[in-house]
């Protein structure tokens, strides 16, 4: 089967839904041909340049389309199947991929479309399931975290210890940073005298203006091994995108803050479910400071109860059963 997903990530948008599609890219291209296509920005080129080389670098082939020319040059894609990730689709989207490809889905998190023409729709969140989507009647939906999608390094996790003192602190807000959240995070926290490791991600606009806090106490940590400092770290300050469920499956106690307006609905529903602390950067040090040793292991325990790690091997047994009807 030759599969297209369709995608973008960038200094505006950030990275998540480029790494979330690598996740799944890299179980698909096990047994099938998978590209990219992502837009391009003639006027600047950052805003999809991040995550287009993202995807170059895990080895995929990206097809680049002028962001104004999507719809016209789409339809002229080779594939059996086509999958976007993207909060900017919309309704005329979906039906020029549903007259032009044999299967046409899509991943989604807050009903981005009132109507979805597609063959699928994930939605991996915990509240998934709550969403009235309007689809097809053969429309399949996957909802909910039975279908997380994961990191291959995420898959697997030992039960969580949590030590009774929070002496180091892991900060990511994702792959970019376009508002420089990092640094107002960094200032609030500073005051605790705790170790800081701060996750600096490929398309971060203002990298140069944290270098002046590192010392001692403050790490910059430039293409690392995320789930290392994920281990290694006694709690987690993050925004409220895809890796809130990376977290979770290590089991490390976090306090979310919401980034941009589409993280509200994951943020609320991740705290009724005792997985984080949904924040605000002004509120970060009262909260630290109020996160109990058993509020944390209350935390630590549902996060990892929450997923199994099957999910992509789920969405990718659908894919493929839809494929040979």
């Amino acid at each position: 089967m030759k599969i297209c997903i369709r995608t973008d990530g960038g200094c505006f948008i950030g990275l998540g839904h480029i790494i979330r599609t690598l996740a799944l890219s890299k179980e698909l291209r096990k047994n099938h041909e998978v590209f990219y296509v992502c837009r391009l920005s003639k006027n600047n080129p950052m805003k999809y340049l991040p995550g287009i080389n993202l995807v170059k670098e895990n080895g995929f082939n990206v097809i680049e389309i002028e962001e104004e020319k999507l719809i016209d040059e789409i339809v002229n894609i080779d594939a059996d199947l086509i999958i976007t990730d993207s909060y900017e689709a919309d309704e005329n989207y979906y039906n020029v991929l549903k007259e032009r490809f044999n299967i046409s889905g899509c991943l989604d998190d807050e009903k981005c479309c009132e109507y979805f023409n597609v063959d699928f729709l994930i939605n991996q969140n915990p509240y998934g399931k709550d969403i009235n989507y309007k689809v097809n009647d053969n429309t399949e939906l996957l909802l909910g975290t039975k279908y997380i999608i994961l990191r291959d390094k995420f898959l697997k996790n030992d039960i969580r210890v949590i030590n009774e003192e929070m002496s180091k602190i892991m900060i990511t807000v994702g792959g970019s940073d376009n508002n420089n959240i990092t640094e107002a995070i960094i200032k609030e926290l500073l005051v605790l005298n705790k170790e800081l490791f701060i996750i600096v991600g490929p398309g971060f606009k203002y990298a140069d203006k944290l270098k002046k806090y590192e010392n001692g106490k403050v790490h910059l940590c430039f293409n690392v091994d995320i789930k290392y400092y994920m281990k290694l770290c006694d709690v987690a300050i993050a925004s409220c995108g895809s890796t809130l469920y990376e977290l979770a499956s290590v089991g490390i106690p976090t306090l979310g803050i919401v980034v941009v307006d589409n993280q509200v609905l994951a943020a609320k529903t991740m705290e009724k479910l005792d997985i984080i602390k949904y924040s605000k950067i002004e509120n970060l040090r009262n909260d630290l400071i109020n996160l109990s040793y058993d509020k944390r292991k209350l935390m630590s325990s549902n996060g990892q109860k929450l997923i199994d790690g099957k999910g992509i091997e789920r969405i990718v047994d659908v894919l493929e059963r839809r494929f040979l009807r």
